[in-house]
């Protein structure tokens, strides 16, 4: 029976990185410039220059291009130059984790797949505040093996910082139902069944989102990266009497029902879009949480919070 290794978090990264990636984390070098060797765009036409010059002096046909070796030479320089780049970009992630490792006992190993397929990714990632939240997702990974799929590794890679700033809008306006599902966003409710509501126009509420940042482009990109659901999702029909319980980030809110057939109307995180959610530190926006109780004070009785 093997012996259970303990190690906390920051050890486990070093072991990860020295055994898979030769790297030792006490420093990192930076990819060479090639300063000497590189070929700029005015050298090249210069030597194009004095090559048809030369060709018109001999009476020969000139060629429209630089000798092939030239051009070899210069493709394996760039080859050369992507490879140290993207260990730089691997080495520079992992220097990043050691930041968001704790000092916590870890028994389990990371899986060696799901590290090389997270290499893969982490290697073309240049974007500092990108290589930061893949830094965090290590990190969390080596905390608790199993925390992110390869699909939501998948979906990070096609984010932009953009969107990254779009998913922090999003959390800053998301709360939850119970632990175990996904946030949603509440932005409007309806009022099923009644004429009269409806002949006034007192059936519908709606909040703008957009109002406090998160616009419906950034709604719309969301949705088509997986983390959002692709439609607004509505709740089961609500009747008078009946407790709400929202969990807002450290910030409970707790309210009754004051009339039937109310439906409420949200956007609701995928597991991806939750994974990824868990990485980020997003409080709760104060003007979204006040707007939200006003929106919905016809139809729900809140409690004071403490």
């Amino acid at each position: 029976m093997s012996k259970v290794q303990y190690m906390s978090g920051q050890q486990r990264l070093k072991h990860l990185a020295k055994h898979q990636l030769g790297q030792d984390l006490t420093g990192q070098t930076k990819p060479a410039e090639h300063a000497g060797n590189t070929i700029s765009i005015q050298q090249i036409r210069q030597a194009q220059a004095v090559h048809l010059q030369l060709s018109a002096r001999a009476g020969v046909a000139p060629d429209a291009e630089l000798p092939e070796d030239n051009i070899r030479s210069r493709a394996a320089r760039r080859r050369q130059m992507t490879i140290e780049r993207q260990q730089y970009n691997l080495e520079k992630v992992m220097v990043l984790a050691q930041e968001y490792c704790t000092d916590q006992a870890v028994t389990q190993d990371i899986d060696p797949d799901w590290f090389y397929h997270y290499c893969e990714h982490v290697q073309n990632i240049s974007a500092l505040a990108m290589q930061k939240l893949w830094a965090k997702i290590l990190a969390a990974e080596i905390s608790s093996p199993g925390s992110f799929s390869y699909k939501t590794l998948n979906i990070l890679r096609q984010m932009h910082h953009k969107d990254a700033q779009a998913l922090q809008l999003a959390s800053s306006l998301s709360c939850r139902i119970s632990s175990q599902e996904p946030a949603h966003i509440y932005f409007s409710y309806l009022q099923q069944g009644s004429f009269w509501q409806w002949i006034r126009g007192r059936n519908r509420g709606v909040l703008n989102l957009s109002q406090f940042g998160l616009t419906y482009p950034q709604i719309l990109s969301l949705i088509d990266l997986g983390l959002l659901h692709p439609a607004e999702i509505e709740s089961g029909v609500m009747t008078k009497g009946q407790q709400l319980q929202w969990q807002f980030p450290q910030t409970p809110l707790t309210g009754r029902l004051k009339a039937n057939s109310i439906v409420l109307q949200y956007y609701k995180f995928t597991h991806n879009g939750a994974e990824l959610m868990s990485l980020l530190y997003s409080p709760v926006n104060p003007l979204y949480l006040q707007a939200l109780q006003t929106l919905y004070s016809s139809v729900i009785e809140f409690q004071p919070q403490a």
